[in-house]
């Protein structure tokens, strides 16, 4: 859904999450990003050499909830901490890993002491030195954030030691397939302990303090974000063509819900980049004189998900119906405009480890099939042509985010779903207030999308049961499906990762926990001034040294 997706730890794919995201000593150990990585970028055209100053406007459709990377999983909360922090490694454009702040990086034959060498002379905003106690202390810091959503992809973590200010040497549990995936996601950004400390429960909110290419500069709630150049960083990845100070002097991230005065502001340029423009305005703006729009692959799934032990969609024989009721390529039409492909499966088909059989596992289109099955559970027609058991209507409570290309998805589904006698009864959320809700329990059946990077991104961060009550917010718990997630991170044997994905991919299919919708586009609204994008499936723009504003 446009811009309000969730990016788990790994997505760091989703990206979608992509769950989104180099020369070393020592090659990588094994691990589910490293095999067919997809293509990770769009590159919009640019005229001529790069060019200094200005203050970059980009407008998002919402707040994020936090600027503290430890207690968040949204979508927007990820593209500003890329401007403001660093990771240890990046994930470059083509799905393998670069230095970032750390220098280089060795694994020991037994995939379980990982030891980085940082960079030097590299800075926080505040003017601390960058050294390997702050890794220590935000590795730590992570782990032991009470109802932290992402710790969980750092819980092989056994030991963090820094033996000199510019090693850093993490000691895990067992072996750990996605151990770089994680360090290289979006909550893996390193902190400085001193303002954390002084901040309290403020920070991420009034203060933040990293070593990216942007300081915080100040954040008036549901307005605007502003950020300054970093003229100090000249630490950059060298996936990045700038790996000095950004070009443009600052960003200012415009808070602007409502999507005809958001597009208004766009064409009227006193906004350069629009994320996730409304996909019924795509096709109008390309042919408006001064502005365009990238389109861009993004490892993506919108869905419709239940709370599994919630009645009556306990039942998951009433689940599989809506499933077989949903006609996705009008959902693809009608409600994502043709900016996407209709999803039947939770992963795309370029994500490593698909299952090749999904395609034939996965419902198709047929109502007449979703009926039999709830006149076996139970379910007979009644008033208004809304099927009935003991006295109850069979209704689906709906929760979904204003605004988002979820509230047509949802109106489709209505249409649909009142077909075999299933009412949908449909409330919807600000991003935040949705977020807040859906940690609650109380949720039966809602509409988000996901981003990531490999099919942890999904399947763990989704469908093991310690996730619950999120971001596992289906009630989701099987013991063989913990047990084949599990494996699928130690074991160094890839064909047994290989069949444990297919495994779990197969038994959420079959218990329909999701009802998969749309593998959406991109959808980046650009004025001609901006110069230099290049769009990452699970990054977005990244750091944005690259961009700059022709004059």
């Amino acid at each position: 859904m446009r811009g309000s997706g969730v990016l788990p730890a790994a997505a760091a794919f989703v990206v979608l999450s992509l769950l989104s995201v180099a020369c070393v000593p020592a090659p990588p150990a094994p691990s589910a990003t490293n095999a067919a990585a997809p293509a990770l970028s769009t590159t919009a055209a640019t005229a001529g050499a790069p060019q200094r100053g200005g203050t970059l406007v980009v407008a998002f459709n919402a707040d994020p909830e936090t600027l503290d990377p430890h207690i968040t999983t949204a979508l927007l909360a990820s593209r500003v901490l890329a401007l403001i922090h660093d990771n240890l490694i990046n994930r470059d454009y083509d799905g393998s890993f670069k230095p970032a702040l750390a220098e280089k990086w060795d694994i020991s034959s037994d995939g379980k002491v990982y030891t980085f060498t940082l960079k030097k002379g590299v800075k926080f905003h505040s003017g601390k030195d960058f050294s390997s106690a702050d890794v220590k202390y935000t590795f730590e810091r992570w782990l032991n954030t009470e109802k932290s959503p992402t710790s969980f992809a750092i819980k092989p973590i056994d030991k963090i030691e820094a033996p000199d200010p510019q090693t850093v040497r993490f000691t895990l549990k067992e072996p750990y397939n996605i151990f770089l995936d994680q360090l290289a996601g979006a909550w893996a950004v390193i902190l400085n302990q001193a303002t954390v400390d002084k901040a309290g429960s403020d920070y991420g909110i009034t203060v933040a303090d990293g070593t990216g290419p942007y300081k915080f500069v100040s954040w008036t709630r549901n307005q605007k974000i502003v950020l300054a150049r970093n003229d100090a960083y000249t630490w950059g990845s060298s996936m990045f063509q700038n790996q000095g100070p950004a070009y443009v002097d600052g960003v200012e991230i415009r808070i602007i819900p409502e999507d005809n005065t958001r597009l208004a502001e766009f064409q009227a340029g006193n906004v350069h980049l629009v994320q996730d423009v409304p996909q019924g305005d795509v096709e109008r703006l390309n042919t408006t004189p001064g502005v365009s729009i990238v389109k861009y692959d993004q490892l993506q799934t919108s869905y419709l998900g239940f709370n599994t032990r919630k009645p009556p969609f306990d039942d998951p024989r009433v689940r599989q119906a809506v499933n077989l009721a949903i006609n996705r390529d009008e959902i693809v039409t009608g409600a994502n405009f043709g900016l996407g492909a209709p999803a039947r499966t939770m992963l795309t088909p370029s994500t490593p480890f698909y299952w090749a059989g999904s395609d034939q596992a996965a419902p198709t289109f047929d109502t007449a099939k979703a009926g039999t099955l709830l006149d076996q559970a139970g379910w007979s027609p009644g008033t208004g042509g809304i099927r009935e058991k003991d006295g109850q209507q069979l209704i689906l409570p709906l929760w979904i985010i204003n605004p988002g290309t979820a509230v047509l998805q949802a109106q489709i589904l209505e249409q649909q779903l009142a077909k075999i006698g299933v009412k949908v009864d449909t409330k919807q959320y600000e991003q935040t207030a949705w977020f807040a809700a859906a940690r609650s329990g109380e949720q039966v059946g809602f509409i988000i999308g996901i981003f990531f990077e490999n099919p942890d991104g999904i399947l763990y961060f989704y469908f093991y049961s310690k996730q619950q009550p999120a971001p596992n917010r289906f009630s989701y718990a099987l013991p063989e499906v913990d047990r084949w997630l599990e494996d699928s991170r130690v074991n160094p044997d890839q064909n047994a990762v290989r069949q444990d994905y297919e495994n779990v991919q197969k038994k959420i299919i079959e218990d329909a926990v999701t009802a998969p919708l749309v593998h959406e586009l991109g959808t980046l609204g650009k004025v001609d001034a901006v110069q230099g994008v290049k769009v990452h499936a699970s990054r977005w723009l990244y750091r944005m040294t690259d961009l700059w504003l022709k004059k």
